[in-house]
């Protein structure tokens, strides 16, 4: 079992709509067939579905770092290009991964979803120092470089030999979009959110649940699934939340089953405190093509990432542990489906 979120009855869930912080929302398009080269590694890109566009494309994790706690292969489920304000040269461009069990009902199990950083600095061994004009074609790696990325077996390697293609199971991917970001605008009146929902009433939330909710006499999961309601509501297309301010938390869609926040290890490498960075919706799950009838589809109620504060450097690869350098394993929670 999950471990439960303490309840303080003096807070007032609604106030997580108004923590003076700064958000960007994450929303889904998709791209046309001629523009699809804004979706490849040398255009930074945060997307969704499809293979990976790994930034660092020759030290690319290892197949054993993408599977659950059981072994289960984990599919890839997006990307967001992130670059923060930090000391650390290493960290121009920055982006970080998440994967999810390909048997969905398991993303909240240890190990269901995992996320992983990489970042290169501004002058690489992959990219030029200035960005590609819009509709050019990135180089290739030489022929060096594009030995050692085909010695690690990625399982999204559509260049791998035929010979090893036939010797591997098909790779699930998900539809693939553009996630494109935008500054979240808030409402200033504190009653917009209220109306929102009043609006809005469907199978989950009647009439008299609202009736409940303004009779202030509900239960704190009640006023928790609320809160996620009005933050949905008003922009219902969001399938992320961003935000890399201090202070910044994710917003639960229960307390009873929300994980605990209280114990974020430090990252693993540098002993840096790790940060709150973003928040992955339910409301991606239904742009996936997920058949919600089978007992495999993905499940979630919300995925929060966090990252270590200090965007600390890539290392060596640790070949015996086989452990990839290049990509940092940082910290998930997830909170299980509503349904459970």
């Amino acid at each position: 079992t999950l471990p439960h979120a303490d309840v303080d009855d003096d807070a007032c869930a609604f106030d997580a709509l108004d923590d003076g912080l700064a958000w960007s929302l994450g929303f889904l398009e998709r791209v046309p067939e001629d523009e699809a080269y804004a979706l490849t590694r040398h255009y930074f890109p945060s997307k969704c579905g499809g293979a990976p566009a790994w930034l660092d494309p020759v030290r690319v994790p290892y197949a054993s770092q993408l599977v659950s706690a059981k072994g289960d292969k984990l599919d890839f489920l997006l990307q967001v290009y992130a670059a923060v304000e930090c000391e650390e040269p290493s960290a121009f461009h920055r982006t970080v991964f998440v994967f999810v069990n390909a048997s969905g009902g398991e993303t909240h199990a240890r190990g269901g979803c995992r996320a992983f950083r990489s970042q290169l600095p501004r002058e690489n061994a992959y990219y030029a120092i200035d960005p590609l004009p819009e509709g050019m074609r990135g180089h290739a790696l030489d022929v060096e470089l594009d030995t050692v990325r085909k010695a690690r077996c990625d399982r999204w390697d559509v260049t791998a030999s035929e010979a090893a293609a036939t010797l591997r199971a098909p790779t699930r991917t998900y539809p693939e979009y553009e996630l494109v970001v935008e500054n979240e605008e808030r409402a200033t009146d504190p009653t917009e959110g209220m109306q929102i929902i009043e609006d809005n009433v469907g199978d989950d939330m009647t009439a008299d649940d609202l009736d409940e909710i303004e009779a202030d006499v509900y239960d704190k999961d009640n006023e928790q699934l609320a809160t996620f309601h009005v933050m949905l509501k008003s922009d219902p297309d969001q399938v992320l939340r961003y935000c890399y301010d201090d202070g910044a938390k994710p917003l639960w869609p229960s307390v009873t089953h929300a994980p605990n926040e209280d114990n974020i290890p430090c990252c693993e490498r540098c002993g840096a405190p790790r940060k709150f960075e973003f928040q992955i919706l339910p409301t991606i799950i239904s742009k996936l093509d997920v058949d919600a009838e089978s007992d495999y589809a993905l499940d979630f109620g919300s995925i929060a990432v966090y990252t270590c504060s200090k965007s600390c450097a890539p290392i060596e690869c640790d070949e015996a542990s086989q452990k990839s350098g290049a990509y940092a394993e940082e910290y998930v929670l997830v909170h299980p489906p509503l349904n459970q």
